[in-house]
């Protein structure tokens, strides 16, 4: 078996990947949960026990296939670790047009992972897709698509594949400068979806692999992933060892009593949060809540509770992005005082970066961004940010915002708005709903 643990059945076509297989300790490690918890989650029988499929060694040890833990995590809601997705290429799509997207999900026969019986092929959603021979990442805005990426990257299952529909606002020579960096020149491998000859500025980009019409985009990805080589080896007479995947760090996951504890209320306030929405949060078999970190950690943020040590690095992390020559960028030296601070000069690079950013167990807090720049879509720009669900929690600042663009900006999710680069304003603002307190 090769290291993408994929082998060639003889001459011809790529056989079918070798499923994965899990030990009964990494996916305690997945659910934040002790062994016991996971036998018991085996030996329950009917819908409501959850029904993990498991099979045993001959020393009678537990094992997991891939496509049963993806069953169980989609089932009840369990953030799917990085590892699962580790067993495909990964190929991200952006089609803004829901019709559209239905028409691909049915061309491809797309399934959500872990739900092979198609129930959910309503084909409009954004998010994560299954095909037999890769993972499909749909998105409606370039923009979004662009943290997307950057988050795969962090994530360690960077996009093998772009698809862009030429044409579209947003998609450019920048967004194709922005994936470079990120992934590298020789790395990406991006292709053109055009049906009215809209390719002629990007098709001499770096990185652009082939422009398609759309009609023939199904049979061009699945060339395009074959021309990857995904897995290609040597045929072999030996049986392949399956491969134990290594888990790698992930969020912090809390149980209701510890969010009831410091919020210094009861458990059935707490539910009643969860039935209002005001706190995101999953539910593992036995019915129990389960909280990730930045879920907690924006709830406290959002009425200014306190934070409890550890729930918040001591210096917050805050990207700063503006123009090198703007006087936000002057500010920098007074921010980092109080934040991990990071500076960027170019706001579409940015989006990937802060997606890389916030990627795993990571977070960056805040984000503080020139609306003034001329080539600048201030309220497009942070709503990139709100529609991506590990970017969400983000807190965007928006600096030289006028009247007429105030309430554009606040629908889109910005936290705060301010005409002017005004130090002790900025420290002020940042410091307080980050849970620091006055500066």
């Amino acid at each position: 078996m090769t290291a993408k643990g994929i082998v060639r059945e003889g001459r011809g076509a790529l056989a079918a990947p070798v499923e994965p297989v899990f030990l009964a300790s990494q996916l305690a490690s997945m659910c934040d949960v002790d062994l016991k918890t996971i036998h018991n989650w085996c030996a329950r029988d009917g819908d409501e026990g959850g029904a993990l499929e498991c099979f045993r060694t001959q020393g009678g040890h537990l094992r997991f296939r891939h496509a049963s833990v993806m069953r169980f995590m989609r089932r009840w809601g369990y953030p799917i670790p990085d590892a699962l997705l580790a067993d495909r290429p990964h190929v991200l799509l952006v089609e803004p047009e829901a019709a559209r997207r239905a028409e691909l999900v049915a061309a491809l026969e797309l399934r959500r992972p872990g739900d092979e019986c198609g129930e959910a092929r309503e084909g409009v959603s954004t998010g994560l897709w299954g095909a037999r021979r890769f993972y499909l990442h749909v998105w409606d805005d370039p923009y979004t698509a662009l943290v997307a990426l950057g988050e795969r990257l962090g994530a360690g299952a960077p996009p093998h594949i772009v698809v862009l529909p030429a044409g579209l606002e947003g998609v450019d020579a920048r967004w194709l400068a922005a994936a470079r960096e990120l992934l590298g020149a020789e790395a990406l491998r991006c292709v053109l979806v055009d049906d009215s000859g809209a390719t002629a500025a990007l098709a001499g980009e770096p990185g652009v692999a082939t422009v398609v019409d759309r009609r023939e985009l199904p049979a061009a990805l699945q060339r395009q992933v074959e021309a990857l080589g995904w897995g290609e080896a040597r045929p072999t007479a030996r049986r392949p060892r399956r491969r134990r995947l290594p888990i790698a760090p992930k969020e912090p996951i809390y149980v209701a009593s510890q969010v009831a504890k410091i919020w210094g209320v009861d458990l059935k306030t707490v539910h009643s949060w969860v039935d209002r929405g005001d706190i995101e949060a999953f539910r593992t078999p036995g019915r129990h809540l389960r909280f990730r970190r930045r879920a907690l950690l924006h709830l406290l943020r959002r009425y200014d509770k306190d934070v409890p040590e550890g729930v918040a690095p001591e210096r917050p992390r805050v990207m700063l992005v503006a123009a090198a020559d703007a006087p936000l960028a002057a500010l920098a030296p007074r921010l980092s005082e109080r934040f991990e601070l990071a500076v960027e000069t170019d706001a579409v690079r940015a989006l990937a970066n802060i997606g890389l950013g916030c990627s795993g167990a990571a977070l960056v807090d805040a984000v503080v961004v020139d609306v003034a720049a001329g080539d600048l879509d201030g309220a497009r720009w942070s709503a990139a940010l709100r529609a991506h669900p590990d970017t969400r929690y983000t807190l965007v600042f928006a600096v030289g915002a006028d009247a007429s663009t105030h309430e554009a900006l606040r629908a889109a999710g910005v936290t705060a708005t301010m005409p002017e680069a005004h130090p002790e304003l900025l420290d002020t603002l940042l410091s307080r709903a980050l849970g620091l307190g006055a500066a």
